[in-house]
């Protein structure tokens, strides 16, 4: 169920123009700082935003020189930054006006409340919900019109980090049965929810491909970010209990993360930049659980004494922030062979 674009559109001085493909399924991040375009083309692919050139999902043209398919007739579920839901209706009214679009068989109505926690909230009116229940039932209203695509935009905006978190399980989740393309200016929800990511900027893309490649690749300027981190791919090998720990393959190395049981899907693993030392030689009298071997393919000079190491380790890119003087006592260069360090705290 791929969606291709091949669109652009003018408003004002702003010009937006846009190729890409997105996968089949899984989150793809649509990135970029505020202006940069994102909210316009998620809006062109739904239909609510006119556009120009091409639109193509599932073998199904959508726009073209052929004309237009109407929005209400593109299967998407779309989900805005500021829940939009129909005021004179409670939260069942809501849900029941969604499902009427799409006839939804009572199982699947029954999974999306279990899914969203929203039994508890079906009498409620939504004057009278937090900011965390009406983004869950619009999330749901969007679920239940059966989309074969699922649009967000800053879904989580206006919550706290407690229940961000929830609702990004749920998005991943949902993401893997149907594609979800996810507006955002937060690398937090990038590294969280990211399988590809969609670059904007200026209105174009920067840059498209999977996560770690669009973050960590060759002269991705993300990498510079105060904040850079990776996401690595990673098996599940075992739980060790007497410690605590939850032992993950990285190709052929084995790291370790803290976790209070032997958990269900392989975590995605996070590392920071800030988070990540080298050494030269393996410190096999260190503390430090994680200790991967890895060969630097750039060292980049960044302001105020301080460089980016980007390493390759295990076919995946790895990134270090040092201080320059680390990378010149190390004596770091491209094709350097180096261990790098990584606390097992540091990836909780």
């Amino acid at each position: 169920m791929s969606l291709c674009l091949d669109i652009a559109l003018r408003r004002g001085a702003f010009e937006l123009s846009v190729q890409g493909t997105l996968p089949e399924r899984g989150v793809t991040i649509l990135f970029g700082e505020s202006g940069a375009g994102k909210s316009s083309l998620l809006r062109a692919v739904a239909g609510l935003e006119p556009c120009q050139g091409r639109i193509k999902f599932d073998g199904e043209r959508w726009q073209g020189s052929a004309g237009t398919l109407p929005a209400h007739r593109r299967p998407v579920g779309l989900m805005l930054q500021k829940p939009t839901l129909f005021p004179h209706l409670d939260v069942i009214g809501n849900l029941r006006y969604a499902a009427r679009r799409a006839p939804v068989p009572a199982q699947r109505w029954e999974e999306v409340l279990e899914l969203l926690s929203l039994a508890p909230l079906l009498s409620r009116r939504v004057q009278g919900l937090s900011g965390g229940e009406a983004s869950r039932v619009a999330l749901g209203r969007a679920l239940l019109s059966a989309p074969r695509l699922l649009l967000l935009d800053e879904p989580l905006a206006a919550l706290d980090q407690a229940r961000r978190q929830a609702l990004m399980e749920v998005i991943g989740r949902v993401a893997k049965t149907i594609p979800v393309l996810y507006v955002s200016h937060h690398l937090d929800e990038v590294l969280t929810l990211g399988e590809h990511l969609w670059w904007l900027r200026d209105g174009a893309l920067a840059a498209q491909g999977e996560v770690n490649d669009v973050l960590a690749g060759p002269g991705s300027p993300l990498a510079e970010h105060r904040d850079a981190a990776v996401v690595l791919r990673t098996r599940h090998l075992r739980y060790e209990q007497d410690h605590h720990l939850l032992v993950l393959a990285l190709g052929a190395c084995e790291v370790r993360v803290p976790a209070s049981g032997p958990g269900g899907d392989t975590p995605r693993l996070r590392v920071a930049a800030r988070d990540v030392s080298l050494t030269l030689s393996p410190a096999l009298d260190s503390s430090v659980l994680n200790i991967l071997p890895a060969v630097v393919d750039e060292v980049r000079s960044l302001p105020q004494g301080q460089c980016l190491v980007r390493l390759r380790c295990e076919q995946q890119w790895l990134l270090a922030r040092l201080s320059s003087y680390s990378r010149d006592r190390l004596g770091l260069a491209p094709g350097s062979r180096v261990h790098a360090q990584i606390k097992a705290a540091a990836l909780v």
